[in-house]
């Protein structure tokens, strides 16, 4: 079984919408799987998943579009 080296809730202090989080790190991982197959390369799935965590952490990848992702914020009392 594979361990996060981050807490969630630390994530969430970068992206604050929190079902956000795992579309950004497969997207992220698929781009990364992508270059690295057109040099003809290979990476394990767990290796680009946990690059994708640490690119999030480090908040060197953002959403593109997150006025949107405002927009379908509920306003929960």
């Amino acid at each position: 079984m594979y361990r996060l080296r981050f807490n969630y809730d630390q994530l969430l202090k970068t992206v604050p919408y929190k079902f956000s989080i795992p579309v950004l790190v497969g997207k992220r991982a698929e781009r990364v799987k992508e270059e690295l197959s057109l040099r003809g390369e290979h990476a394990e799935i767990a290796d680009l998943v946990a690059s994708a965590f640490q690119e999030i952490y480090d908040q060197k990848i953002k959403i593109k579009n997150e006025d949107i992702l405002k927009l379908l914020k509920p306003s929960v009392k």
